[in-house]
């Protein structure tokens, strides 16, 4: 099958499952935001799953600067509570630029690591329970099913995005591990 036709299927199929598909809201405190439904290959790593959305620009990047994408391309399984560019554009701009500063690449790595959860999580295996589980950098998230999907009480908009090593969970918030908030 060639690009054009390929390109043409895709887009046939996206327009099929926005049509069909409820579209996820999320309300904010300033606004609602609805979530593409997106559908990308999930025989792709978290990574490549992450990229194909196109809404995960940011923490890619930061994912990048951390030099954490060796771990995220590994067998897993992971669940990434994945901060959409929304989130890391209501995050304060000296914030971000001193995390991403290569001398901060610990911080970064810590900040990211508490975004990942090392087993696969989703609105279904959680079955409308709550959870106290270990994120990757050693600190416990809450994540809670009973109203749609929440870690540490921020609704998960884009959800159950599969890959082929795990889960994205997409949000639209950075988290801060408890030691980067009592260090402020």
């Amino acid at each position: 099958m060639g690009m054009k036709h390929q390109s043409a299927l895709r887009a046939v199929l996206l327009a099929s499952v926005l049509a069909f598909a409820p579209a996820a809201i999320a309300q904010t405190g300033e606004r609602f935001l609805v979530a593409e439904v997106v559908n990308p290959n999930p025989q792709g790593d978290v990574l490549e799953v992450a990229a194909a959305t196109g809404q995960f620009t940011r923490f890619l990047e930061a994912v990048e600067a951390a030099g954490y994408q060796e771990t995220l391309r590994g067998e897993g399984p992971f669940t990434i509570f994945a901060p959409t560019d929304d989130a890391f554009a209501r995050m304060d701009r000296r914030e971000v630029n001193r995390l991403m500063d290569p001398r901060n690449r610990e911080e970064l790595l810590a900040l990211l690591a508490y975004h990942v959860v090392p087993e696969r999580v989703t609105t279904e295996s959680m079955g409308g329970r709550s959870a106290r589980l270990e994120a990757s950098n050693g600190y416990r998230v809450t994540l809670d099913a009973s109203d749609g999907l929440r870690i540490n009480d921020q609704l998960v908009v884009m959800q159950d995005i599969e890959a082929s090593n795990g889960v994205i969970q997409g949000i639209n918030t950075v988290l801060a591990p408890p030691s980067l908030v009592a260090s402020r």
